[in-house]
């Protein structure tokens, strides 16, 4: 029996794409950032770039000496004369409309986000983007992970990603949950009011969802090292002081030790730990051991989404996570290995978890795992 990387060594290996793009040269979808960078690798490996395509195209538009183009310009002729690239790369937007559109289109080829650290450059490959053989690499501690998952909407999810990650299709991709991150509906936490820790706290989503599923955050720790953000949460709390207990929110990041981290300020939500020879625009931020910095009699739950830094930060907070066992909700998508690599820390930190597995944003973005223990 064929798998999904059989299946797409056959039909979209690196060679047969690599080929329609030396021949027909590339149509980029989405004039963003992502997509200037996308642009710009394809032409460094040699490849025709014909433009851009956008739904914000103005008449004329040119960016980065290229046209762009709305959809309605893209009649059968350009598109059989072009391999379309897709660029739309984010948690927030879905692209089955825009994939359905270009395989009626009669591109020459369509390819897609999860393809182009092996076509393009693996300079490309962002969080969790990789070579698609890595997941085949990986597939016994893949295994080990499924066999720890409690339900089948979490294999569903494990499963889905897996195939995303090989094929590159948007119909592999698991179904998304947008609502309910942190809360789903089908893992209540079973307490009306909690004590959490939150890593990497803006935009202040965690007290959002916690309003949606009726649970009050009643002890509210919030770390938070982004400047700018920083003074963001803080507005955001004080306008919503009637909807929580105690705020106490930390200008800090979390980590393994405490001590300083070079940090790319001024992303918003995608503010993250960088290295400094390859970037001008950072600053100096603290980091904290949370072992270090908070006694607690209680805790029902942590969140982690700190862009990477959440292995760290699980042994930075070893003594309360061993001491009270709350509900862990932490992302599994800043790299990509973390989404066997984690799962399989906690559980050799704590054994005897029950781990579910939900996706909560699109294109393999704002997956999260679940691990309780009661």
């Amino acid at each position: 029996m064929k798998t999904r990387f059989d299946w797409a060594m056959e039909h979209r290996s690196a060679e047969r794409l690599q080929a329609v793009l030396r021949d027909k040269g590339a149509l980029v979808y989405g004039a963003g950032g992502y997509g200037r960078q996308v642009a710009a690798s394809l032409a460094a490996q040699g490849y025709p770039v014909q433009g851009f395509i956008d739904g914000a195209a103005r008449p004329g538009q040119e960016i980065d000496g290229l046209p762009v183009f709305e959809r309605a310009a893209v009649d059968p002729q350009r598109a059989g004369d072009a391999v379309l690239v897709m660029a739309i790369n984010n948690f927030r937007t879905p692209i089955d409309e825009v994939a359905a559109w270009a395989r009626s289109s009669g591109f020459a080829e369509t390819v897609f986000v999860p393809e182009l650290p092996d076509v393009v450059d693996p300079a490309l490959g962002n969080y969790w983007q990789a070579s698609r053989t890595l997941p085949v690499d990986q597939a016994e501690a893949i295994a080990r992970v499924r066999a720890l998952l409690v339900d089948d909407a979490s294999r569903a999810v494990l499963d889905g990603l897996v195939a995303y990650r090989i094929s590159g299709q948007p119909e592999d991709h698991p179904v998304v949950d947008r609502d309910r991150q942190y809360f789903p509906a089908d893992l209540p936490i079973g307490k009306d009011a909690i004590a959490v820790i939150d890593g990497g706290a803006f935009p202040g989503d965690l007290l959002e969802t916690a309003t949606k599923a009726a649970v009050r955050l009643e002890k509210w720790y919030a770390f938070e090292p982004d400047r700018a953000n920083f003074r963001h949460l803080g507005a955001f709390v004080k306008s919503r002081a009637g909807d929580l207990g105690e705020a106490v929110l930390f200008p800090c990041g979390v980590g393994a030790e405490t001590g300083v981290i070079t940090f790319a300020a001024g992303n918003a939500d995608a503010s993250r730990a960088v290295d400094p020879a390859a970037h001008t625009d950072v600053e100096i931020v603290p980091v904290v051991r949370v072992d270090d910095v908070l006694t607690l009699e209680r805790l029902d739950m942590v969140k982690l989404d700190i862009e990477g830094f959440e292995a760290g930060a699980l042994d930075g907070m070893a003594g309360l996570l061993c001491q009270h066992r709350p509900r862990i909700a932490i992302a599994v998508y800043h790299k990509p290995s973390d989404l066997w690599e984690l799962p399989l820390k906690i559980d050799g930190m704590i054994p005897g978890g029950r781990y579910a597995l939900r996706q909560h944003g699109y294109n393999g973005y704002d997956t999260v795992l679940y691990v309780d223990w009661n």
